[in-house]
């Protein structure tokens, strides 16, 4: 199986990242791929829990909520096909390592 998708950078704001966690809150039972923006603004589906996001969230203030920061995604394969680890790097150095199986995931 070839890689969930290629490594890259996209800067987001609280807002958007508060709408993307309305989004998978919503549909926290059918879990989505999410279109994320790359810095070029090409959209990349990425399987990302609640989880992820609040973590995400939690990087960004509301009262700055137009102000976009970036957050580096990357995929690493696992040792089974079709699960991996979304690996998403936050602005303040941390690192979200969120385990998935990319079979529990459906396009929106």
């Amino acid at each position: 199986m070839s890689r969930a998708f290629e490594t890259f950078t996209s800067p987001l704001s609280w807002q958007q990242l508060s709408l993307l966690l309305d989004t998978v809150q919503y549909f926290e039972d059918a879990p989505k791929w999410l279109s994320i923006p790359n810095e070029q603004g090409a959209s990349v589906a990425v399987p990302m829990t609640a989880e992820t996001l609040r973590a995400m969230l939690g990087c960004v203030r509301e009262e700055d909520a137009f102000t976009r920061v970036p957050f580096s995604l990357d995929w690493e394969d696992g040792s089974e096909d079709g699960k991996g680890v979304l690996v998403v790097s936050l602005p303040n150095g941390e690192t979200v390592r969120q385990l998935t199986v990319l079979s529990m995931f459906s396009q929106v």
